[in-house]
């Protein structure tokens, strides 16, 4: 898969999205993405400090359902990651993912992409030090303006983990 996948298609040089992807912290968290993406540890770990942040007030509250539905994809890659695969063989043990943990067969190449700049963003979203401070007036304002773009191109990944608005992080 081409390391040019996770980049928009249409942004120039100065734009906003741009200088986010480009940062020291958004690039930090695409680096540690994978590693994440194969650890129930890791998983828990950034759901448990995603839940935590108030989505209910501005501007988290803008993407405050697909952030619910982020922490449930995080949830269930690291039930699935957990769950032992039976082997095929006894003479052969398998070695890979469970079929939930691992994108579908048949899939694009571009979902595992997806599901790291998932990652890469609900990292970028709990670090304190990103393009703008979270402790600033407005600090969660670039958070808010990567995820919805990055909602908005992992969405197959998200329908399967979008609720009905009946559970909450209450």
């Amino acid at each position: 898969m081409a390391e040019d996948n996770w980049k928009p298609t249409s942004r120039t040089p100065g734009s906003t999205l741009t200088k986010i992807l480009r940062s020291p912290a958004f690039l930090r968290a695409r680096e540690r993405s994978t590693g994440i993406l194969e650890s129930p540890a890791e998983l828990r770990a950034l759901a448990d400090q995603v839940e935590s942040l108030d989505r209910t007030s501005a501007p988290l509250s803008a993407v405050g359902d697909q952030v619910e539905a982020a922490v449930r994809f995080l949830r269930a890659r690291a039930d699935a990651l957990q769950r032992p695969a039976p082997p095929r063989d006894a003479r052969e043990p398998r070695t890979e993912l469970p079929a939930e943990a691992a994108p579908p067969r048949g899939a694009p190449a571009g979902v595992a992409a997806r599901e790291r700049l998932l990652v890469a963003s609900l990292n970028y979203l709990v670090t304190p030090l990103d393009l703008v401070p979270d402790f600033r007036a407005g600090g969660f304002v670039d958070d808010v303006f990567l995820l919805a773009w990055v909602f908005g191109a992992a969405t197959n990944e998200l329908s399967p983990h979008s609720g009905d608005g009946s559970e909450s992080w209450e």
